[in-house]
């Protein structure tokens, strides 16, 4: 059923918006930014956490591109629009048919000297944007939580808008919530107040942002500052813990000003999510969400940090025009996360580029098994794909990243090394800074740099090659045969208690992953390894994710209770997909795992529950 309908919603896709309408900046979204875009907006919004709705209005001030137009399309997904005027004078507008996942578009007539309107409306208490948490969903177990994902498309669930990363607008908002809640947003703090018994925080930011940016938390949250301009926000039941786990968050913030340039949002603040957050991390700007699965103890999962701070420059500021070059946001924001973490490590004595090899190592196998789910000739495997019609969730993977990475360290090999192409890179960032782009703008700029190398490349290859890159350059494997001796020890039942001792966090991580992807389960072994290290009890999530995985791939019985309780714990998709799938292939218990999923579905963030559901879909066709 969920494949019929999911095919269906392609093909009204088509009809409705391919076959009647001219084609589109961005094939998802209903506006068109070559007539109008946007240039600021205000939000004005009561939260309900109740009712599990945000209410108010956005005042949205537009610039036309094309001189004289007068019809304004916004995105928009099952809100209730209850009015919408410009100047005092109510407008004439009509919400078309729902398509899909992409909502509907809001037709809005203008008048000739209409330069901003404002849309009355309150969102669906189902929004795909919005997750509300019961109390018991919390840690303090007191107050409902709030929390907004936009990307990629969500953002119109929340707010009226040109949901498309090729418009980008500054912002400002006043949200009331009841006391003792707290409201942070994307955007740097202007003041709070109380207001009718009830408390009203208001914010600004000052930096053009697309609509996906936009991020909204209202809960029982404290913070702690780090530096002046670091903080990481919390339930005050781990604040503690996270201050500890974040705490030299200014620092990689610092090493990723010495690889980019000054850092231009002003605050750089932290948010620890409740688990059901699908993400690791969501770059917003001003305020980065992370999932509390980075609480290892030991501070070996903060490369995760390290990557948002470095949306900072790829992504936040020079941003993809459409989701169809999200390479230009993941891939460059992986080269800038690797350049970061082998500065801190050399910073330290240790070999920087060793790391970075190591890293994009690792990275070809994440790349590999994705590849592997989608099929080599699916294409969505391309750096540069083609979204008309789909939903960009559903092109979601770690294609754009790691395949992204790929072709920039390709890249560098050819000019020269990264002595030659660390200066092009932030030259690169300065020249598209507040702007969104498109490949070619990327493929122009780096020919004019290095135009022999760039005109002896074939771009459209490139871009449009599926499966794994042709192409890829030579890394330095020292770390990587560390683990990869270790992990054959390990998988012949040669197992020594100082193992661990002689590899790093990340090397363990990457050893048990090697032992995941040799097929060899020889359960004695597995069970020589949980005694020996206690793999199974790990306070690190990418231990426990993989310790799951051998399992479950060696038809451990004993394991299935665990790897369900890891997953309906915790909603990170980079988890709880692959297990599912894994479980779903092992017909003797396909009926607990779906049940199970049935009965855990209102845990999961919309997005996390629509994929799953696919994957289920998609096993079940198989059987």
């Amino acid at each position: 059923m969920l494949i019929i309908f999911a095919l269906a919603s392609v093909i009204i896709y088509h009809i409705v918006v391919v076959k009647m309408a001219p084609k589109l900046p961005d094939p998802s979204s209903f506006s068109d930014s070559s007539k109008i875009i946007t240039k600021s907006l205000h939000l004005a919004l009561t939260a309900n956490l109740e009712a599990g709705v945000l209410s108010g209005y956005a005042d949205i001030e537009i610039s036309r591109v094309e001189p004289g137009a007068q019809t304004l399309v916004l995105d928009s997904k099952d809100l209730d629009i209850s009015s919408i005027e410009s100047s005092g004078s109510q407008l004439e507008y009509s919400v078309g048919d729902k398509v899909g996942d992409f909502g509907s578009p809001l037709t809005i007539t203008l008048l000739p000297t209409s330069d901003r309107v404002r849309v009355h409306y309150k969102t669906s208490p189902s929004a795909s944007g919005i997750q509300v948490l019961q109390p018991e969903q919390t840690l303090g177990k007191r107050h409902r939580y709030l929390f907004t994902q936009n990307q990629a498309i969500h953002a119109r669930s929340v707010l009226p808008c040109q949901d498309t990363p090729g418009v980008k607008a500054v912002y400002t908002a006043a949200i009331t919530v009841q006391s003792p809640l707290v409201a942070v947003m994307s955007a740097v703090p202007v003041k709070d107040e109380v207001k009718d018994g009830q408390r009203v925080f208001h914010f600004e930011q000052k930096i053009p942002i697309p609509a996906y940016l936009i991020a909204l938390v209202v809960g029982d949250i404290t913070s702690e500052d780090i530096s002046p301009r670091v903080r990481v926000w919390s339930e005050k039941e781990n604040i503690a813990e996270c201050k500890r786990e974040f705490e030299d968050t200014d620092s990689i913030l610092q090493a990723a000003e010495a690889v980019a340039g000054p850092y231009v949002w002003g605050r750089y603040d932290l948010l620890v999510l409740p688990p059901s957050f699908p993400y690791g991390g969501m770059e917003n700007p001003c305020l980065t969400f992370v999932t509390p699965t980075l609480l290892a103890g030991d501070k070996s999962l903060v490369n995760v940090v390290a990557h948002e701070i470095a949306h900072s420059w790829t992504g936040n500021l020079v941003t993809n025009a459409n989701w169809e070059h999200f390479w230009l946001n993941e891939g460059f924001t992986v080269f800038l996360e690797r350049k970061i973490l082998g500065a801190l490590a050399t910073s330290k004595g240790k070999d920087g580029e060793k790391l970075r090899s190591f890293c994009a190592l690792a990275g070809l196998e994440a790349l590999n098994y994705s590849i592997e789910v989608f099929g080599a000739d699916n294409t969505l495997t391309a750096l540069n794909t083609e979204l008309e019609g789909i939903d960009p969730d559903d092109a979601f993977s770690s294609v754009p990243y790691e395949k992204g990475f790929t072709l920039l360290m390709y890249l560098e090999s050819l000019v020269g090394g990264h002595e030659v192409f660390d200066p092009f890179l932030r030259s690169y960032i300065q020249q598209f800074a507040y702007k969104s782009i498109k490949s070619q703008d990327f493929i122009d700029y780096f020919t004019k740099h290095f135009p022999a190398v760039g005109e002896s490349i074939d771009w459209s290859k490139k871009l449009k090659e599926v499966g794994m890159p042709s192409d890829i350059a030579d890394y330095n494997r020292e770390l990587l045969t560390e683990c990869e001796n270790v992990a054959e020890r390990w998988s012949s039942g040669s197992i020594a208690p100082d193992d661990l001792v002689k590899l790093s966090p990340k090397q363990i991580v990457t050893a048990l992953q090697l032992v995941v992807d040799s097929k060899s389960f020889d359960m004695s072994h597995i069970k020589e390894l949980d005694a020996t290290f206690g793999f199974g009890s790990s306070d690190n999530s990418e231990i426990i994710f993989r310790w799951c995985r051998l399992n479950i791939r060696a038809r451990n019985d004993s394991i299935v209770a665990p790897a369900l309780k890891f997953v309906t714990e915790q909603g990170r998709m980079k988890y709880v997909r692959p297990i599912y799938r894994d479980l779903l292939q092992w017909d003797q218990y396909r009926d607990h795992v779906i049940e199970t999923f049935r009965q855990y579905k209102g845990f999961y963030h919309n997005i996390c529950s629509n994929m799953v559901e696919k994957d289920i879909a998609a096993q079940l066709s198989k059987v």
